[in-house]
């Protein structure tokens, strides 16, 4: 099987998503290398760091993000749109919270013009050519594929399949294929040959139905009570769970475990609130790279 270890790479958040006020970058500029730099190197991990604007921004965040180009990382582009020109909706992003599903917040010439920018944004700062992308809130549509194809992007993992996102102003993934796939020409969620596709490769997120077996599907329709490839929220045994099932289904699987910078820090998003719960994600992270190996 093949793991893609993705990073939606962002600033430091308080409990509530609220960004920091001021704005930091701890998990940038100290988590990566302190925390994430020796489980790569003893797992001969090549992440993949979907970086939004504001972490391009600061000085502190791309020397890090350099260090990391040079050691095998991959950057993609993760747009936040409030953040971004044209039509800047969040001038100060210190303090705010992170709303807007990019396709549906902004007409597609605005889209291409903020993925655009973005794009560029990262080649200056850190002279590196994206070809990834990942939508903020995983909020893509097919007009989004095609302005990756136009601005040369290859790849995208905006995709969670099961998952409808429409109750909050989202996308509707639940007809999406589990495994990576040639992106139709009219239609997210529909494989195609390449030579009939849109020309953008979809690596979806791994998400794997609803958690808690047949009791799952009496439960509310959230994001928290799906089957995540994510060790933030999800233990280590239906992790396990998910890869054994889909090694079953799929001859050599390709699996893309997602978390967000913020979540390996103490406070910097609901989930890890202290130590001990900081040292059960990145064991629990690295359990999960061991078993695929």
């Amino acid at each position: 099987m093949v793991l893609y270890v993705t990073i939606d790479t962002e600033p430091d958040c308080d409990t509530a998503w609220r960004r920091s006020s001021p704005l930091t970058f701890t998990s940038v500029t100290e988590g990566i290398p302190g925390l994430l730099r020796p489980l790569w190197d003893a797992h001969q991990i090549k992440p993949i760091y979907f970086v939004s604007p504001e972490v391009v921004r600061d000085d502190g965040c791309c020397r890090v993000l350099k260090s990391e180009i040079s050691k095998g990382a991959v950057i993609g582009t993760h747009l936040h749109s409030e953040y971004i020109e044209p039509a800047v909706t969040i001038k100060d992003p210190a303090g705010a919270v992170s709303a807007e599903f990019p396709c549906y917040a902004h007409d597609t010439d605005t889209e291409l013009a903020k993925i655009r920018n973005l794009t560029r944004l990262i080649e200056e700062r850190l002279d590196f050519r994206p070809f990834w992308y990942r939508a903020a809130r995983y909020g893509a549509d097919i007009d989004t594929i095609h302005i990756l194809r136009d601005l040369g992007y290859r790849f995208d993992s905006s995709v969670t399949p099961g998952i409808d996102w429409s109750g909050i102003g989202g996308p509707d993934h639940r007809k999406a294929p589990l495994q990576p796939y040639w992106i139709s020409r009219d239609d997210l969620c529909k494989p195609a040959s390449r030579e009939e596709s849109a020309g953008i490769m979809e690596y979806p997120v791994t998400v794997a139905g609803k958690r808690f077996g047949i009791a799952g599907r009496f439960l509310p329709d959230n994001w928290l009570f799906y089957r995540w490839l994510r060790p933030t929220h999800m233990s280590v045994l239906e992790q396990k769970g998910i890869i054994r099932e889909l090694s079953r289904k799929y001859d050599n699987p390709e699996l893309v475990l997602l978390f967000h910078s913020m979540e390996i820090m103490i406070n910097k998003t609901p989930f890890v609130r202290n130590r001990l719960m900081q040292k059960r994600f990145l064991r629990n992270l690295e359990k999960i790279i061991s078993f695929t190996s």
